[in-house]
């Protein structure tokens, strides 16, 4: 790689940290009195369940994977699949990949500790674990869609004048934007039918013979999990339930600590939306863009606008500890060794 080529990487990644920093500081200086006032006002005892049920978020998404990896033979205990899970959100944020380079290196340091002989299969659980994840987001936003309608429908942005026009072609494109990601999460289980097709079929055999074998090996592999079709479905609505809904909760003890008893379905709209939103790549970790849709949508909700931002930027303080704190497990993983040759290879593409 070029020194200019690095140099165009590293630039990229730290227009998108200003970008979400720029976002966050306009969130927290447009409303300073409100939100010292905020934090001055705060029940910091509920910084606890807060905390613990962000927690208990985390270990559900590292539980769901190993579950992923039992199901394709691949060998990997329930600390090693927490601890990779927790390194990976941390690669998420301070690496130049964003959200992609946490999951290379997540695949990376799998390879490694996998047998010879099944290290595509290893890496191919985390995109499956990536794929369940989203189709119970995009579901349930969907889910949701039809009762956000009249808080959606009372949408402002601060000096920008909207119409009803407007919020309904939003709404229209969030409906869209759902129904294309479930399509785009669930193509890869039709594989059997694309390899049918005039095009596509040939394209699959071709790259199988340049990739010796490999295109074979991951539509069996996807073959393995259709075929426990039951379990991803338990997974997907345990997914749903257990780690975008459980996201809800420490927002909601957080607003508890403000004082506030805000309706839960406006709760759930506003988190749910910003979840997806913070998935743009733009966004490292999700923070900037998670943070002004959350709260645009809880005010529309009538929840002041300096309760809603000291709400969301304590929530985002705890996103970031949780990310931060998966770097002691890259500390203090027995194997950091390959995962610096592998961030050092990560760093030079």
């Amino acid at each position: 790689m070029t020194y200019f080529a690095k140099l165009k990487k590293f630039f990229w990644f730290f227009v998108k940290l200003a970008i979400a920093g720029g976002i966050v500081a306009y969130l927290a200086f447009k409303n300073p009195t409100e939100i010292i006032d905020g934090f001055r006002s705060f029940n910091y005892i509920w910084l606890v369940p807060a905390l613990l049920f962000y927690l208990l978020h985390m270990l559900v998404c590292a539980w769901r994977w190993h579950r992923l990896t039992r199901i394709l033979g691949v060998r990997l205990s329930g600390f090693e699949a927490l601890s990779l899970t927790m390194q990976g959100y941390f690669f998420s944020l301070v690496i130049p990949g964003g959200a992609i380079g946490g999951d290379v290196v997540k695949m990376g340091v799998l390879s490694k500790r996998t047998r010879p002989g099944a290290k595509m299969e290893g890496a191919f659980t985390i995109l499956i674990d990536r794929i369940v994840g989203m189709i119970a987001l995009f579901a349930l936003a969907l889910l949701l869609l039809v009762p956000a309608v009249p808080v959606l429908m009372k949408i402002e942005v601060p000096n920008i004048a909207i119409d009803d026009g407007m919020r309904i072609l939003f709404i229209i494109c969030l409906a869209g934007l759902c129904i294309a990601g479930l399509g785009a999460s669930s193509v890869i289980f039709f594989h059997r039918f694309i390899e049918k097709l005039p095009v596509f079929g040939p394209l699959m055999k071709w790259g199988d013979r340049i990739s010796h074998g490999m295109v074979t090996r991951l539509t069996s592999a996807t073959d393995v999990y259709l075929g426990c079709w039951p379990e991803l479905c338990k997974l997907v609505v345990i997914s749903i339930f257990f780690v975008h809904l459980m996201t809800v909760v420490p927002f909601a003890f957080l607003m508890t600590g403000l004082g506030l008893h805000v309706n839960l379905l406006t709760l759930v709209i506003a988190v749910t939306i910003g979840n997806i939103i913070g998935l743009i790549p733009l966004f490292p970790a999700g923070v900037g863009g998670r943070d002004v849709a959350t709260v645009t949508i809880l005010v529309a909700g009538s929840v002041a606008v300096g309760d809603a931002k000291t709400g969301q930027l304590l929530y985002t303080a705890i996103v970031l500890f949780f990310n931060l704190i998966g770097g002691l497990f890259f500390i203090l993983d027995p194997g950091r060794r390959n995962t610096e040759q592998l961030l050092e290879e990560e760093l030079e593409a």
